[in-house]
């Protein structure tokens, strides 16, 4: 069965109202002590319902007091670190997506250009070439191919122990 989508105002019935704040409470006193046990993180709670009746704490005055008092006497930006409002939020993750967007950009151009190169190798000439764009990443692809030969070779000169000669010795 699929809940209904809850209406996020404020309810004017006290008696509906108290009966949903102390459900909530027991849902969010719940998801608290999850996070203590299967994560191993210090949690706590502090619960006002109304002027006249008292604060309510979990999981006692105590606990919860060292709790606060140990974000409290973190640096100011620390403890704002990790706390923001929705459009923060939105904006970390629109910086995030642009970040995969050019990462999977660079990616697909790689391949555009393997793909070109492979049509190449089949066609042995650059006839069918029209694009300028697509001539100059060939062009920054085989500078980068040779560069990594050329490493390759000097990285084999060195760390081989039988120099690379000349000629055969014939006997």
């Amino acid at each position: 069965m699929v809940r209904k989508k809850v209406n996020y105002q404020f309810i004017a019935d006290e008696c509906a109202r108290k009966r949903t704040f102390k459900k909530r409470k027991i849902g969010l006193l719940k998801k608290a002590s999850e996070l203590q046990t299967l994560c191993g993180v210090e949690t706590c709670a502090i619960f006002s319902n109304s002027t006249d009746s008292p604060l309510e704490v979990w999981p006692s005055p105590h606990d919860a007091y060292q709790v606060v008092e140990r974000f409290r006497n973190l640096a100011p930006e620390k403890q704002t670190y990790n706390m923001m409002d929705g459009e923060n939020l939105l904006q970390k993750n629109i910086t995030i997506m642009k970040g995969k967007l050019v990462t999977e950009e660079k990616k697909n151009q790689g391949l555009r250009i393997e793909q070109f190169m492979r049509k190449l190798l089949i066609d042995e000439s650059l006839d069918h070439v029209s694009s300028l764009v697509d001539l100059k990443d060939l062009n920054l692809l085989l500078d980068d191919s040779i560069e990594l030969v050329e490493k390759r070779v000097e990285d084999l000169e060195h760390s081989s122990s039988n120099p690379v000669a000349g000629g055969n010795k014939s006997v």
